[in-house]
């Protein structure tokens, strides 16, 4: 690898929870080795820790992230992403050139929190607003005769002016001068 050419990059991997913390330090050994075979060098690796998916990947859920920091030629870095995309262990990866993923950035990972949803004294109550305290009608209930709201349609006849247009006026005797 000659300096000239080498730039620095940032890469990110999700090792799946179905391997312990020691497999996963396996795992991270073995990218790592992976990173040398196709000539980069690694300046540091960090694991950020286990954290949950937004969506399934591959039928899982959580995943142990692995943040990488190299130095690479271009080319290197695509033979990288090749062996990264067939390797089975690494379900997602993403490589960003350190200078575009902002990696001088200091940030925070939170913690999973798992909630059991079926316990109904951990949920908070619903609160009632204080307009259906104040007597607004609810939902399936009848309406007092000429209440309507807002954005919706009136009775047969009584037409809502549109927004901007002047309201109709009651019919008012022409005025001569």
């Amino acid at each position: 690898m000659s300096d000239q050419n080498a730039r620095r990059y940032e890469l990110l991997y999700i090792i799946p929870t179905t391997f312990t913390d020691d497999e996963a330090g396996e795992i991270e050994t073995r990218v790592s080795g992976l990173i040398s075979k196709v000539g980069a060098s690694v300046e540091s690796t960090t694991r950020l820790g286990k954290l949950r998916f937004a969506y399934p990947i591959k039928d899982q859920r959580h995943g142990y992230y692995v943040q990488v920091m190299l130095s690479a030629e271009p080319s290197a870095v695509a033979k990288l992403d090749m062996q990264l995309r067939i390797t089975p262990e690494v379900l997602r990866h993403m490589i960003l050139s350190a200078e575009e993923a902002g990696s001088e950035a200091k940030y925070e990972l939170v913690q999973f929190a798992e909630v059991d949803v079926n316990l109904k004294e951990d949920r908070p109550r619903r609160r009632v607003s204080a307009e259906a305290k104040d007597g607004e009608v609810k939902e399936g209930e009848a309406k007092p005769e000429g209440e309507v709201k807002e954005g919706e349609a009136k009775p047969e006849g009584e037409a809502k002016p549109a927004e901007g247009e002047a309201k109709p006026e009651a019919s008012k005797p022409e005025e001569t001068v």
